[in-house]
């Protein structure tokens, strides 16, 4: 079987990098993305848990994750699963269109869409990405591929609901403001103000994700920002609150399926 290969590519046109997958049995544990996340399967099959349900994503399908929203997935047979895919930040123009694109609504069925047009567009837009094509060019592309997922409005009344209590949502921003910092399951249960058995279990209905899995996956998000202004790895890993760089490197691979070094803002 070949070797597993991933790449990722910045395009300052678009303001998105582009990754590239080909992996065998590699699982990617929950975390989430300040970014929009779209991608095509070109082949074989993942198991995806986004809101802690299920959903089989096959060759022909297109992808679609909001920014901020935590899923997982896990092996679904024996053939390599080939993905090429977008993370569109937030803050950049092509979030911003996305947000208007979807209005608030992602695309309806969601989070999988077999659309052949939009799969294609995607796969043409992600072989121009980090090219010299010209960004007129690129930008219509993408455009055209706004068009498609707009075309996709998810009825309101179907959209999966997500319960936001206030602590849980205090803890929620409170991981994420001060990931570099170490964070007890004592100091949790402090700002969330429950019980310890009672916040694990309401604190991954809400996310989809344990405390400590957020926070890493919070840290994850942290160290990248870090390296694309700069900072050698080790720094990186220390300042977003890893224990070394070792330690770094792990997270990286279980949640973006890329090495700390492959993040690194490209030209």
């Amino acid at each position: 079987m070949p070797a597993e290969t991933t790449a990722i590519v910045h395009d300052a046109v678009i303001e998105a990098d582009a990754f590239s997958f080909r992996l065998a049995a590699r699982a990617f544990a929950p975390h989430f993305h300040h970014a929009w996340v779209l991608g095509c399967v070109l082949s074989g099959q993942r198991r995806l848990i986004v809101h802690r349900r299920s959903y089989l994503a096959v060759a022909g399908n297109v992808v679609i994750l909001r920014p901020g929203e935590v899923h997982a997935c896990t092996p679904a047979g024996d053939s390599p699963f080939v993905w090429r895919g977008f993370h569109f930040r937030t803050g950049g123009l092509a979030a911003a269109l996305m947000d208007g694109a979807t209005s608030g609504q992602p695309p309806a069925p969601y989070p999988l869409l077999a659309e052949t047009r939009l799969f294609d567009e995607l796969l043409h837009l992600h072989a121009l990405m980090g090219s010299s094509a010209p960004p007129a060019h690129k930008r219509s592309c993408f455009c055209s591929a706004l068009a498609c997922i707009a075309g996709h409005k998810q009825p309101a009344a179907n959209f999966p609901p997500i319960s936001r209590q206030p602590a849980l949502e205090a803890l929620r921003r409170h991981l994420e403001l001060h990931a570099s910092e170490r964070l007890t399951l004592d100091d949790m249960t402090a700002i969330a103000c429950m019980g310890k058995f009672r916040l694990l279990r309401a604190f991954a209905r809400m996310t989809g994700a344990t405390p400590y899995r957020y926070l890493e996956s919070a840290r994850v998000n942290r160290a990248q920002e870090l390296l694309e202004q700069g900072l050698p790895t080790a720094q990186a890993a220390l300042e977003a609150g890893f224990a070394d760089q070792s330690h770094l490197v792990r997270a990286f691979r279980t949640r973006l399926g890329v090495t700390p070094g492959a993040c690194r803002r490209r030209p």
